[in-house]
């Protein structure tokens, strides 16, 4: 048996940086992830040559504060890598083509005036951009676009949930990665003092001993702290809560959530004659969207990854990647996937927010982090844990 200060149980950047502000509090902590690495929605996959590209999320702005205090913090900012432009791009019927030249400009100047007095609380996306843009162009190519994001549909999810606005650091590029990718991020936090992170462990039962956490994984062990973190898909972590705090089991249970299945290729930088592209938004495909490196640009290589709808036949992924990448399969050097479960949000999202706010007050020393309380971004998994870790502070001085 295992004993220490602090369990978080889900090793993604929200859990790491839980685990990092309460181990510079002076705690131990213990991360348990069950995958081979931690990281979660952060996953650069790194070939022996040096080439990176990203399975996971790709992007951070200027806007995110929070993470580039924790960057600072690390002492990790000559990692900072400015992305460049490229541009973005739309697959319909087997065609990479512009966006713009899918809209039709008569419905955007017709639905122009709605934009005053439109209000973002209380609507879906389809609602409130439909009324901007006019429907048919939010069915032909916004709908698609706001898929491209979280990887799942999107027009049901609460308009002020997404996009949110946030001020600015002039200091640093408008958007970046870091050097490696943003693993690198995920892989200082677990390097941090006071952090052991113990990967292969998955959690099947959380129960108490006494007045602390007992938490059991696959492999038979047990680890036991005082206070205990979650920093899992809601879904599952209503599932291992259901007998120690079932009030927030049953809020955790009312988010639904989404898989995200990805499949990333690498290809001589000449293999393919697809122009550079930052993202290429599928419209009525099999996936929702491909994220590539050409932000970072590599003179011998490209890498692509596609966000598959979960329906997709694995083994026609490959050669549809292929497909429209114009390479024959010879030519791929390097194939990854991954897949994690992302929020899914609905209208009524604040309440069921409240709900777990409200049970957690009641079940002392645990935190829940995420990004499906204040947003969806990599900002905000750190602008909760940050807020989580200051709770669990409070509540034992």
């Amino acid at each position: 048996m295992i004993q220490t200060d602090l369990l978080v149980v889900g090793g993604g950047l929200s859990g790491l940086t839980l685990a990092w502000h309460q181990a510079r509090a002076g705690r131990t902590v213990v991360v348990l992830e069950a995958q081979d690495s931690p990281g979660g929605c952060v996953h650069s996959e790194r070939l022996d040559n040096g080439y990176w590209f990203e399975l996971g999320a790709h992007t951070c702005y200027n806007s995110y504060q929070a993470l580039l205090g924790l960057v600072e913090d690390l002492g990790i900012t000559q990692e900072i890598l400015p992305r460049q432009k490229a541009p973005f791009r739309m697959l319909v019927d087997g065609r990479v083509v512009s966006i713009t030249s899918q809209l039709s400009f008569g419905e955007l100047l017709w639905s122009a005036p709605r934009f005053v007095g439109a209000r973002k609380e209380g609507n879906s996306v389809r609602d409130y951009y439909g009324r901007i843009v006019g429907n048919g162009n939010y069915d032909r190519v916004m709908s698609a676009m706001f898929a491209a994001v979280p990887s799942q549909c999107a027009d049901e999810f609460p308009a002020d949930l997404i996009f949110k606005k946030r001020e600015r650091r002039k200091d640093v590029a408008k958007s970046f990665t870091l050097k490696g990718g943003l693993q690198t991020l995920t892989d200082a936090l677990a390097a941090a003092p006071g952090v052991q992170v113990v990967t292969g462990a998955t959690a099947t039962a959380i129960t108490k001993q006494g007045e602390a956490f007992a938490v059991t994984t696959a492999d038979g062990r047990t680890f036991l702290a005082p206070r205990l973190g979650l920093a899992l898909p809601p879904s599952v972590g209503a599932l291992l809560m259901a007998d120690v705090a079932p009030d927030l089991s049953a809020a955790l249970g009312a988010f639904e959530v989404a898989p995200v299945e990805s499949l990333g290729v690498v290809v001589p930088s000449d293999a393919t004659p697809l122009g550079p592209m930052a993202f290429l938004v599928a419209a009525r495909d099999t996936f929702y969207s491909a994220v590539t490196r050409d932000v970072v640009p590599d003179p011998a290589w490209r890498g692509f990854t596609f966000h598959f709808k979960a329906q997709t036949p694995e083994a026609v992924r490959l050669e549809q990647i292929c497909t429209i990448l114009q390479v024959p399969r010879a030519k791929v050097a390097h194939v990854a996937s991954h897949r994690v479960v992302l929020p899914s949000p609905r209208l009524g999202h604040e309440g069921r927010v409240a709900a777990v706010e409200r049970a957690l007050a009641a079940a002392s020393g645990v935190a829940v982090v995420g990004n499906y309380f204040g947003g969806l971004a990599l900002e905000d998994c750190v602008l909760r844990a940050e807020a989580e870790s200051g709770r669990l502070s409070a509540a034992t001085t």
